[in-house]
């Protein structure tokens, strides 16, 4: 089993070499403006009561919502204190012998701030693919567009060097299951929701005449 794990870390540090082969300029500024959209995932929760509140996309609107609410349940709470995975810029002080797999020196490239909460999976990218998960079930054209931004959501954490690799693959899987969760959610929910909606819509049309 330490052999496996050994494996993905150093699978994780050929892909920091890669990065570092092709940072610039444009893509550090393009990339940290990405993964500063998903912080505590506003991007996401703002396009969510955005669709809640057309009529057309108000079940997409709340399964994004729903799904969002499921992957912090699951991911943050969850997942991350049950794993417990050292950011790569803390392998060195929480894990010597894990950081002597790689056999050089880390140097964190300083793009954003210091997270410090654990590091899998990352949940930037559970966040994204949540909502993406579950705004594709219910709609296409808001889905396919919010799919891949999580993707480059994902290679942001990635690339900004606060994630691992692996912690990307775990987050897109956990976020894709909190998405799906979220659809079953929302068939049971959807109808109290859509009528309350409706009556306060109906209210404040009547407030203003």
């Amino acid at each position: 089993m330490d052999l496996f794990f050994d494996s993905l870390l150093s699978f994780d540090l050929s892909v920091f070499q890669w990065i570092q082969s092709i940072q610039n300029g444009f893509l550090d500024a393009f990339m940290v403006g990405v993964t500063t959209l998903g912080n505590a995932g506003a991007i996401f929760i703002v396009l969510g009561f955005v669709l809640l509140f057309t009529k057309k996309y108000r079940k997409a609107g709340l399964a994004v919502l729903v799904a969002l609410t499921v992957m912090l349940l699951c991911s943050d709470l969850f997942l991350k204190e049950f794993f417990a995975r050292p950011r790569p810029f803390n392998l060195f002080e929480s894990d010597p012998e894990k950081y002597a797999v790689w056999g050089t020196e880390y140097v964190f490239p300083e793009l954003v701030y210091k997270p410090s909460s654990y590091s899998f999976p990352s949940g930037h990218t559970a966040s994204a693919f949540a909502a993406a998960t579950a705004l594709l079930w219910h709609s296409r054209k808001w889905g396919i567009p919010t799919m891949i931004f999580a993707a480059i959501m994902g290679f942001s954490r990635i690339y900004v060097q606060v994630h691992y690799c692996t912690d990307v693959f775990g987050g897109i899987i956990a976020g894709a299951i909190c998405g799906l969760i979220a659809v079953l959610i929302v068939k049971f929910l959807f109808p109290v929701v859509d009528k309350g909606l409706d009556k306060l819509f109906a209210k404040l049309r009547k407030s203003n005449k």
